[in-house]
């Protein structure tokens, strides 16, 4: 997706948000118009790349057809579930979408009965939702599978408020309790984002990348995203973060440009390239590549971001909690 389209994208999103719009396209349309009048211009903050906004992107892993029907699973269901329990919801669907069985499986963004025997494709994500149960110190996360129909839109790994947001957008019923904080952004600019350098002894440098901004859906809504994306959780205590040759790290000799996952396009894109230190880009040359992380805002106190003083110990109580991720990425450009 280009940078006009994603910009024109998250202008309509704001749009729908604060006209109470519920059709895309209708808002794309709207937009549209307003730029070629001129009342968006240049200099107006635009959206960056990656974070929230890379969880939109129109690509999906595909699942062999079962009986005639394809499914469609979101990148990150597996990472959750397994691939056994993928295998189940299949199987689910393939007994419970024909006509006339008592429970029925149901589409998420219209509510009608999806009836597998006339689908060529059903699409097949997760929707993650915190409970506290008593006397608990945390919250548990539950997992909803989420069904949706082709022609409603492609499903993905959803917090229980981004489901519930998608819904109304759609006119159907909800608890208006499970919606996400009202934003007011008109006019104001994004904080930057963090991002730190380091240089572990004996294995790739790290990237370490922190939004400047919370998440409008919380710690739950960041880390559905990243499912979404298909970046895998991190905990540095137990996992040694994988390799995965679908990402990589674009560089030339101004610095690091973007990064962007094949298939897709670029992923994230700061406002001026990165500029690590010139010993983080000869040890990523001789390692071919580097280890990139990324949390929730305020994962890491911006204080030591600000002052240099952070390091992968702030990190260890991120993973644990699921919101640590990061895998080791090619970086491209350096040779």
């Amino acid at each position: 997706m280009g940078d006009k389209n994603r910009a024109l994208k998250a202008a309509a999103r704001r749009y729908m948000e604060e006209s109470g719009e519920t059709s895309l396209q209708a808002a794309m349309r709207h937009v549209r118009r307003e730029y070629e009048q001129g009342q968006h211009g240049d200099d107006e903050p635009q959206e960056r790349m990656g974070f929230e906004e890379a969880a939109y992107a129109d690509e999906y892993e595909y699942r062999p057809r079962v009986m005639g029907t394809g499914y469609f699973v979101a990148w990150g269901v597996q990472e959750l579930l397994g691939l056994g329990q993928v295998q189940q919801l299949v199987q689910h669907a393939e007994k419970n979408g024909q006509p006339g069985t008592p429970d029925p499986i149901t589409c998420h963004l219209c509510d009608k009965v999806i009836d597998v025997t006339r689908e060529e494709v059903v699409h097949v994500g997760i929707a993650l939702r915190e409970v506290q149960p008593p006397g608990a110190q945390k919250p548990t996360e539950l997992q909803f599978p989420v069904w949706t129909h082709d022609g409603c839109g492609h499903t993905r790994v959803w917090s229980w408020s981004q489901l519930t947001l998608a819904r109304r957008r759609r006119d159907l019923p909800i608890d208006t309790a499970d919606l996400p904080p009202k934003q007011h952004r008109r006019g104001r600019t994004p904080t930057e984002d963090y991002y730190v350098f380091t240089m572990p002894e004996d294995s790739p440098p790290v990237m370490y990348l922190q939004p400047g901004d919370a998440h409008r859906h919380g710690p739950l809504g960041f880390r559905a995203d990243r499912l979404s994306d298909g970046l895998p959780p991190l905990d540095l205590e137990r996992d040694e973060p994988r390799s995965l040759p679908e990402w990589s790290i674009a560089a030339d000799r101004t610095g690091l440009l973007y990064i962007e996952r094949q298939g897709t396009g670029r992923w994230y894109q700061p406002p001026t390239p990165w500029a690590p230190p010139p010993q983080w880009l000869a040890a990523a040359h001789y390692h071919q590549g580097a280890i990139f992380l990324t949390a929730p805002a305020a994962s890491v106190p911006t204080g030591k971001l600000d002052a240099g003083t952070s390091n992968l110990a702030d990190l260890l109580a991120v993973g644990r909690d699921d919101l640590l991720f990061g895998a080791v990425m090619t970086v491209t450009g350096l040779a």
